[in-house]
């Protein structure tokens, strides 16, 4: 199956491609065992500090339940952790590629590049796909534990003696059957999956752009600096917004509820805070036309992809022409 997947994939984006192996050369490089158990101790701590953090943040630092049920519970607390590491995977992507021209011209190869046909293109295009290999691990945890939270929504479906769903369409604008409920969530689901990978892509076409536009060492680091800031505040502005309003500490329209929320979903937390589905249908009682978020995530997670091709076109492009 693995060979399946692979065989589908462009020449430069297989991991037998000279110039990608080349880019992860690093990583193959053979690692001293106490390395290994370092690190692995590392990313062990790591999580759980970040699962004592997303413990305490759903509990209201021990002051109340994590949640009314294990359901719950179980989503309150990965939330923080989650957003933690999404965030990180989208500074990580972008900053892995925005440095990648200037780097090849501090090592005097970018010319030589240039000269050669697709060079340059096959270079920015390298180091693109790269960020998938070299954040698997991440990429990995974020999916299995979307995983996680999806298998905890279809639980919660068992829920009345399998009527919970039917509970959440009633009295919802507009009114929807069973059955298109039931496409439309899952439509959640797959958007759910897809955000992590379209986001992480987009966010890497964007720091490959990066790399072609803005050469020079300080400037470079200077727009990274300030992408990177506008990233961490974005989230962080989009989630408290969103949180205000559905505590009821906050009011809006309906438009402007259901744009925050979409916003949250599309570049925020990537559709985490939807993934349970009390909460949602909260949302869809609340929010006119809220039913309609997860296709509206699908539909963004696919165009991101598109943008992301496009980018990453635009930039080889520019790659291959500029001096």
């Amino acid at each position: 199956m693995i060979q399946r997947l692979i065989g589908q994939l462009p020449f430069w984006a297989r991991r037998d491609h000279p110039m990608l192996r080349h880019e992860l050369n690093g990583e193959t490089t053979k690692q001293s065992w106490q390395l290994r158990y370092g690190r692995a101790l590392g990313v062990i701590l790591i999580g759980a500090v970040l699962l004592l953090i997303g413990m305490l943040a759903a509990t209201d630092l021990g002051n109340r339940a994590a949640g009314e049920n294990i359901v719950e519970s179980v989503t309150a607390v990965l939330y923080f952790p989650l957003l933690a590491i999404q965030v990180v995977l989208r500074i990580a992507a972008f900053s892995l590629t925005a440095g990648v021209v200037s780097e090849q011209m501090r090592l005097g190869n970018w010319d030589n590049l240039r000269v050669t046909e697709h060079g340059a293109e096959l270079t920015l295009r390298t180091r693109w796909v790269s960020i998938f290999y070299r954040l698997r691990g991440l990429i990995g945890v974020v999916l299995g534990l979307r995983g996680v939270l999806i298998a905890l929504v279809l639980y919660e479906l068992t829920f009345f003696q399998g009527r919970h769903l039917d509970l959440f369409i009633v009295g919802i604008t507009p009114e929807i059957s069973l059955v298109v409920a039931v496409l439309l969530l899952s439509f959640l689901m797959t958007g759910s999956v897809l955000l992590p990978l379209t986001g992480i892509g987009f966010d890497a076409s964007i720091g490959v752009l990066i790399s072609t536009l803005v050469r020079q060492r300080t400037y470079s680091t200077l727009v990274q600096g300030l992408i990177i800031l506008a990233r961490i505040v974005v989230t962080g502005l989009l989630v408290y917004a969103a949180g205000s309003y559905l505590n009821n500490e906050t009011s809006a329209t309906d438009l402007g509820a259901w744009l925050l929320l979409f916003a949250l979903g599309a570049v925020g937390d990537w559709g985490l805070a939807f993934l349970f589905l009390g909460r949602f249908g909260e949302i869809w009682a609340l929010v006119p036309y809220g039913v309609f978020l997860g296709l509206a995530l699908l539909i963004f997670a696919l165009i991101q992809a598109a943008a992301a091709d496009t980018i990453l076109i635009l930039a080889a492009r520019l790659g291959q022409k500029r001096g």
